[in-house]
């Protein structure tokens, strides 16, 4: 089944028409209580949604602009920012949107 729309449409559609679909825990945990959907199946690595930060080679000519990047790069990977993400959600959805990944790997 294709949407054809956003993650929360494809979610509404799925519990309208009473079939499976895949989705991404922020999106379900942000609609559940308009849903019922009942979740099937969790936690399965091969299910994991990363999302990643690359800082690309520069452009010649335009250091200042890698410069920004490589800094916004090492914000997002921050010990400090890496716990605001853990917590993200769980005020509200008693659970986590996203689970921190910051490696060292590529450092």
């Amino acid at each position: 089944m294709r949407g054809g729309g956003g993650m929360g449409a494809i979610l509404r559609m799925a519990d309208e028409k009473r079939v499976y679909t895949l989705t991404d825990r922020g999106t379900f945990l942000s609609q559940r209580d308009r849903l019922e959907l009942v979740l099937v199946h969790e936690g399965d690595p091969l299910l994991l949604n990363r999302y990643s930060v690359i800082v690309v080679k520069a452009d010649t000519g335009k250091p200042a602009e890698h410069e920004r990047a490589r800094k916004f790069a090492q914000f997002l990977i921050a010990p400090a920012t890496q716990k605001v993400i853990g917590e993200f959600g769980v005020e509200r959805f008693g659970q986590p949107l996203f689970i921190p990944d910051a490696s060292t790997a590529g450092r």
